[in-house]
């Protein structure tokens, strides 16, 4: 139980500070990546609805601190993602990668649209400040890609089971 705390507050918080101290200079087209939001959606596959909302709100919490928007508006968002992130079922004969990929396309794009409605009926106008088809669709193209790497990160993190204590990335 220790271990899946340690783990988890661990990659919450190295996806926050990277966020805010890497990937704030990184844009595509102008628009900059969303980590956290990949992480609430990959939390959200990995322990499920109550789990999923719960870390959302977290971590909204921790995105919200770095902003200069209403406190809370990212938790109240990443919240309701992270639920609907537990609501799916993994699986098909795709191949679960290329699953969790158009899943989480499809949740950063519900994402940044329900940020932008949220913002708008707070009465802040247009928070994004530039073209929201352009974000919605490099948001959710980056996150489908950084979604192979994020969710065996995820699953090593969020995961009951001690036999997971190395990083999908150093198993052998």
């Amino acid at each position: 139980m220790r271990g899946r705390i340690l783990r988890s507050a661990l990659l919450v918080l190295t996806v926050v500070i990277v966020q805010h101290s890497i990937l704030n200079s990184v844009q595509f087209f102008g628009v900059h990546l969303d980590l956290p939001l990949l992480l609430v959606i990959v939390a959200g596959f990995t322990v499920g609805r109550e789990a999923g909302a719960v870390i959302g709100f977290v971590v909204g919490l921790m995105v919200d601190s770095f902003l200069l928007t209403p406190f809370g508006l990212s938790a109240m968002v990443f919240s309701v993602i992270g639920y609907l992130a537990g609501q799916t079922e993994k699986g098909s004969i795709i191949g679960p990668w290329t699953i969790n990929a158009a899943l989480a396309s499809l949740l950063s794009a519900a994402g940044i649209l329900a940020y932008e409605v949220a913002s708008r009926l707070l009465g802040f106008g247009q928070l994004l400040r530039i073209n929201l088809v352009k974000v919605v669709l490099v948001v959710a193209v980056t996150n489908a890609i950084l979604s192979v790497v994020m969710v065996p990160l995820g699953r090593w993190a969020f995961s009951s089971r001690e036999s997971n204590s190395r990083p999908p990335l150093m198993r052998r």
